[in-house]
């Protein structure tokens, strides 16, 4: 599953006269991240031996309400899901390092290091960082090992400031190829990705929702 939500903070107290949140970074970028990353993948021959589920979800600023609603009714069953790859906010801060959250967990983290290897000319590195508050955490609740890319907070956030004039699109760009490379090698693998022993437990539902 490569999932990124929808919505943003929308329209709230003016601050300094712009009361539209526009929501460019968080999470318009991880959005976009899903999007390139289907029309690759419906590019790309032959097709992986697994499926690729693309999902674009709403309500993540009230409580991750589309995530969880989809995993209430899903299309697939969740037990059949090996893997899901979260996209939020990935266009800000250093350009070339972004959080792989929760890729210290399970052997999806593995991969990810292995992918970075193969593809030196992105320039980009990973490390692990906060693993609550986005719309992976039904998953992990559902026991489907994540990884969710994250660039991280900033002065912008969660205000009218966070303009698509801010964003850095090269940086967006070339995690959303990374991104690729490793749902083309998860979605090729015999094996299915496995937690590493010790992995915390998932947040409770509300604790952590950004």
């Amino acid at each position: 599953v490569l999932i990124a939500h929808m919505d943003g903070k929308g329209v709230r107290a003016p601050v300094n006269g712009d009361s539209i949140y526009n929501g460019a970074d968080d999470n318009a970028s991880g959005t976009a991240a899903v999007l390139e990353m289907a029309e690759e993948f419906a590019a790309t021959d032959p097709h992986p031996r697994r499926s690729v589920l693309f999902l674009t979800v709403s309500g993540e600023e009230h409580g991750l309400w589309g995530a969880y609603a989809y995993l209430a009714a899903p299309t697939v069953p969740i037990v059949n899901i090996v893997a899901v790859l979260n996209f939020d906010m990935i266009s800000r801060n250093s350009p070339d390092s972004i959080f792989g959250s929760g890729m210290d967990g399970s052997t999806l983290g593995d991969r990810l290091l292995e992918v970075v290897a193969g593809h030196p000319e992105e320039l980009m590195t990973f490390t692990p960082g906060p693993t609550g508050g986005s719309d992976h955490v039904p998953f992990w609740r559902g026991g489907v090992p994540f990884v969710m890319f994250f660039g991280g907070l900033h002065a912008d956030y969660h205000t009218p400031a966070d303009e698509v004039g801010r964003i850095e699109a090269a940086k967006a760009a070339r995690v959303s190829r990374m991104a690729y490379y490793l749902a083309l090698r998860i979605a090729g693998d015999d094996a299915r990705p496995q937690w590493k022993p010790g992995w915390p437990a998932p947040p409770a539902p509300g604790s952590q929702d950004h």
